[in-house]
């Protein structure tokens, strides 16, 4: 009886241990500032989040944001580059890019199913589709879509979006 207690309270003793013990948690997933950066495409973006103090806002895990990400090469097409974007004064710098934000979480079938998405800057984007592809206002090319982040999405877009009337 002592041998099949043993063999008991040792087998019961294993199955806690295994069911008891942590699961490794998933590594936590990266905000919208921490894909920018990682990636690479987006050194122009992040040097104007920089210096404008944007990045606490596109890094706030609390966020639920929609980033309409230009690649450097979008803003190569302006001229603009990682070295120089800081030279535009702060609040019209201000004004563009969070006219690229959205203050909530809009996947691409979400985008397409809009007519106009308000901005954070308070003026709104027109998506579209055109010979199968998706735009913002008419020209910016939607070129990747849903890059999930912890406070929310990122859309890869191919022309920098500028608003239309600055106050």
């Amino acid at each position: 009886m002592t041998r099949r207690f043993t063999s008991a309270l040792l087998a019961g003793m294993i199955a806690v241990g295994i069911l008891g013990a942590p699961v490794a948690a998933a590594e936590p997933q990266k905000t919208i500032a921490e894909i920018a950066i990682a990636n690479g495409n987006f050194t122009t973006l992040v040097a104007a989040l920089s210096c404008t103090g944007l990045v606490p806002a596109v890094s706030d895990p609390n966020a639920s944001l929609t980033v309409f990400a230009p690649t450097d090469s979008a803003f190569r097409k302006l001229g603009l580059t990682a070295g120089n974007i800081c030279r535009i004064p702060k609040t019209l710098l201000t004004k563009i890019l969070t006219y690229h934000v959205a203050g909530k979480e809009l996947f691409a079938k979400d985008v397409l199913a809009s007519r106009k998405i308000q901005m954070l800057s308070g003026l709104y984007v027109f998506p579209s589709v055109r010979n199968g592809s998706a735009y913002l206002n008419w020209y910016s090319k939607i070129v990747a879509t849903d890059i999930d982040a912890s406070n929310g999405v990122i859309h890869v877009i191919d022309h920098v979006l500028i608003p239309y009337r600055f106050w």
